[in-house]
């Protein structure tokens, strides 16, 4: 255990001279090749087809997210059109219908998004509409409001990927990414005989100073239902 530990310091403290955008690829480009679920998307909905149903019993992020929620709601409207990238099993979906007037649902994976319906309340708001595609290849949209929780560990080009939801959104972007193991791995770059780490969270803030989106970047401790606590970063920009 104290090898490990010594390990990890001596891995987070090394350095990268590659761009917030480049590092994404790579850390991407590695992962793949080591983890068929990142690169191949049949790979993917064979683990959520056996995943998917245990999803929310496991250890969800969604019901212990007030504080952060919070400051999500009081940017909302309620005539509000949001689009939510990645919704899962619907966990963010349902704390943000009773705000906004119409959602729209990109979700890549057809076992997730049957779990969602599974769980949407009865006799509650519709079913908020959903077309079954990654974001990278979802069509041209508007809405006024861009969401998504944990949901880009499979975009390969992130940078373009941002664009494309600051082109989409009217009025707010939203982000939200967990920080730390064991609920969310950090990008892992090997170079040169070197392996660096970056949280997801820093590097998604540093590909929006690339492309000169003035942004607010705010960790929130979360107790999660294990009883562990880490942060939660919440990425906002305003059009």
């Amino acid at each position: 255990m104290n090898i490990r530990r010594e390990n990890e310091c001596q891995i987070k403290a090394a350095t990268s001279a590659l761009t917030p955008s480049e590092y994404w690829i790579q850390a991407w480009e590695q992962a793949a090749a080591e983890d068929v679920r990142v690169g191949l998307d049949a790979e993917e909905e064979k683990f959520w087809v056996l995943n998917a149903p245990a999803y929310d019993e496991r250890n969800p992020l969604a019901p212990y997210t007030q504080a952060l929620m919070n400051t999500v709601y009081g940017m909302l409207s309620p005539g509000d059109h949001l689009l939510e990238i990645g919704p899962g099993t619907g966990g963010f979906t349902q704390l943000l219908a009773p705000y906004v007037h119409e959602i729209t649902l990109i979700e890549p994976s057809q076992a997730m998004y049957k779990e969602l319906c599974g769980s949407w309340p009865v006799g509650d708001r519709p079913l908020p509409e959903a077309i079954i595609t990654k974001w990278e290849e979802a069509p041209e949209l508007k809405a006024d409001i861009v969401f998504g929780a944990n949901a880009f560990y499979r975009i390969r080009d992130m940078k373009a990927s941002l664009l494309k939801m600051n082109e989409t959104a009217r009025r707010h972007v939203f982000l939200i990414q967990s920080v730390g193991r064991p609920f969310a791995g950090p990008l892992r770059v090997k170079e040169n005989g070197q392996v660096t780490e970056r949280e997801r969270a820093e590097v998604l803030s540093g590909l929006l100073h690339e492309l000169n989106i003035v942004h607010t970047y705010v960790t929130f401790p979360t107790r999660r239902k294990n009883g562990m606590i880490h942060d939660v970063a919440l990425i906002h920009w305003s059009k």
